[in-house]
């Protein structure tokens, strides 16, 4: 055992180190938070693209439920451009410009409400689609009102004035999306 307690190769326990004392530290970050701002703009912007989702869904109903006086009158539309065309293509083209005017109408304001949720995240891109959205939207509006010009004027005619109060409505809620906040 003496040769033991002398053998620098034998493994005894050693008493644990005492830790050394914590430095106090103290990190600051690099840019000073933010407390989100209480803008009343985006609320307008949501309520604003809700009317217009409204009044896109209400022109689309006026079409739907008119349907065959809506497709006639776009089949005159269809038939001025090209007086060579048979009647099923007329019809044919009359039938899809319609109902992708509704697909793409149903994209936009799906898009739309992705913009705003984007926005309402500050997401940088989020001004940059809104903005898309809104020209697509008007332009589309204005587009679907050349279509059924020559449809007969019902319910007020709102396939007349319609697309254009969606134009409005749309640029508007661009507009209130784009503005910056404060």
């Amino acid at each position: 055992m003496a040769d033991e307690q002398n053998d620098p190769t034998s493994r005894r326990p050693r008493p644990p180190r005492p830790q050394p004392p914590r430095p106090d530290v103290a990190v600051e970050p690099l840019r000073p938070r933010q407390e989100p701002t209480s803008s009343v703009l985006p609320k307008v912007a949501n309520a604003l693209w809700a009317l217009t989702a409204a009044l896109i869904l209400a022109l689309a109903a006026a079409a739907a439920l008119n349907w065959e006086p809506v497709l006639s009158g776009v089949e005159n539309t269809v038939a001025q451009q090209d007086s060579t065309a048979s009647a099923a293509d007329v019809r044919n083209t009359a039938s899809a410009t319609l109902l992708s005017s509704g697909a793409a109408a149903a994209v936009l304001v799906l898009l739309g409400f992705v913009a705003l949720n984007l926005l309402r995240n500050a997401a940088t891109s989020s001004k940059v689609l809104m903005g898309a959205v809104g020209i697509l939207t008007v332009g589309a509006s204005i587009t679907f009102s050349t279509f059924v010009s020559d449809a007969p004027a019902l319910l007020g005619g709102v396939l007349h004035w319609g697309p254009f109060v969606v134009a409005g409505t749309s640029a508007a809620t661009t507009l209130v999306a784009l503005a910056p906040r404060r």
